[in-house]
């Protein structure tokens, strides 16, 4: 007979449980990481929540939730960025990580959160918990020997290399200004944030002209005549990104391949003649929405319509709701009335602006008239969010 629980680890069964699960799904094993050294990697998640699915004293499944601030067409929102969720061999199969997940979506709402975002390891498990997709990031891979005419152009600037400590500061403001303009970025907390600093992993560049700062990138160059990956690459006008683009033409005689991972909105094919790129999409994060009545702020087109909402995993978004604009603004109000069913999935991929409300009933998303659909469109425009953060 099983004596199945499922609660909020304490401080003290963290680093057993984790190091056992976490290690077992996502790493090579045997062995397990040495105690200290996974206890030290859990020193920047003491701000995270911990849960887990016990049958009697055995822990069988378990999870993190981070917090995190996204920006959701221009306002800002908390949230929880779930991830690391693992389940013992022994428990698989058996609702064991539904039930936990649908525990820790409880303890979000509970702590005033208003949306979720995870990376899948399997994207229609998340969707039936009512998370949807994200338009996929891309990778592209070149040879900077195409760039090098840029050399000779005057791009009225320069770009200066520190290490990523030095620099750290500088990097972080920065990327606040990216996350008030790029719908769908998210943060950490600063503390998880500098654990990056302290890692100091990557070379940071940043691009100036006439002191103004135009563009940064984070990278890391594997060797001598291999590739030049990098992991962020930011710009605010055409001036900063081609002076980061000039920067890669002077390693022509340094590395092989420049790697670098972009937002789905770019379209680096069109950068530079000759770069023969190759582009292909890596793994889209997905998100949802965990508390209705606190999305209330984000900008919005024109509109208005009711809906009746259904939400298994969150019932108390279930009801019904009115959705309106109000001086550019989104405002959301109980509703007597429905003009149509809209399942969570439906709420988030409109506010996410990453489905069509035309394919809501083939999805089984909800029923909206030809009429509502194109009110809906009109205050929801379609988007492509960039998460940023990755976990």
């Amino acid at each position: 007979m099983t004596n199945i629980t499922i609660r909020q680890m304490q401080q003290d069964e963290i680093t057993e449980v984790t190091r056992l699960l976490s290690s077992y799904a996502f790493r090579s094993t045997p062995s397990l990481p040495e105690r200290a050294t996974w206890q030290k990697d859990l020193v920047y998640r003491d701000e995270a929540t911990y849960f887990a699915v016990f049958d009697g004293n055995q822990p069988r499944a378990s999870a993190v939730s981070s917090p995190i601030t996204q920006t959701i067409r221009g306002q800002f929102y908390q949230g929880g960025a779930l991830g690391a969720v693992t389940t013992h061999p022994a428990g698989r199969r058996q609702g064991h990580a539904r039930a936990m997940l649908t525990a820790l979506l409880a303890h979000m709402h509970e702590n005033g959160y208003a949306i979720s975002v995870l990376y899948p390891f399997r994207e229609s498990f998340y969707a039936r918990l009512g998370y949807t997709s994200f338009q996929q990031p891309k990778q592209a891979r070149f040879s900077p020997v195409a760039l090098q005419p840029l050399l000779k152009k005057d791009l009225d600037g320069e770009v200066e290399l520190v290490e990523l400590a030095q620099g750290f500061e500088l990097y972080q403001n920065y990327l606040s200004i990216q996350q008030q303009r790029i719908h769908g970025f998210g943060r950490f907390t600063p503390k998880l944030e500098s654990s990056l600093r302290d890692q100091n992993a990557y070379w940071l560049a940043i691009a100036r002209s006439h002191g103004e700062i135009k563009g940064m990138m984070l990278y890391k160059i594997k060797g001598y005549g291999d590739d030049f990956q990098v992991a962020h690459f930011w710009y605010h006008d055409i001036q900063g990104r081609y002076l980061l683009l000039e920067w890669f033409a002077r390693h022509i005689d340094h590395v092989k391949i420049i790697e670098i991972t972009l937002p789905p909105f770019e379209q680096p094919e069109t950068w530079w003649s000759d770069l023969n790129m190759r582009v292909t999409s890596i793994g889209a994060p997905m998100g949802r929405v965990v508390d209705i009545t606190r999305l209330n702020g984000m900008h919005i087109g024109p509109g208005s319509f009711t809906a009746h909402v259904h939400d298994e995993y969150c019932p108390w978004n279930s009801g019904n709701y009115c959705f309106e604009h109000n001086d550019g603004k989104l405002q959301i109000s109980r509703s007597t009335t429905a003009e149509c069913d809209l399942s969570i999935q439906a709420i988030s991929a409109l506010i996410y602006g990453t489905h069509e409300p035309a394919t809501f009933a083939i999805r089984d998303w909800g029923d909206p008239s030809e009429q509502v659909q194109a009110i809906m469109q009109s205050m929801f425009t379609p988007q492509q969010p960039y998460l940023y953060e990755t976990f």
